[in-house]
């Protein structure tokens, strides 16, 4: 399974209000809500990846097509 598999997986696996944070440092968190990212520093994390920016871009797009983000 791919690092961007694994993400969307994740994701998916963790409901419909899960939250994506992507950093143009490659930082990638994942919250099970956007009010739980807030004021958090990853702790409270569902998980935690470093792309390169290939994937980033590859994530960006897949999530576009999933309708996840416009």
């Amino acid at each position: 399974m791919t690092i961007i598999n694994e993400i969307i997986a994740a994701k998916n696996e963790a409901g419909e209000d899960a939250y994506i944070w992507l950093h143009d440092s490659g930082d990638c968190i994942l919250w099970v809500s956007e009010a739980e990212a807030e004021g958090d520093d990853g702790h409270r994390a569902l998980g935690r990846w470093q792309l390169d920016e290939g994937q980033m871009q590859t994530l960006m797009r897949a999530l576009i097509e999933n309708g996840e983000i416009n």
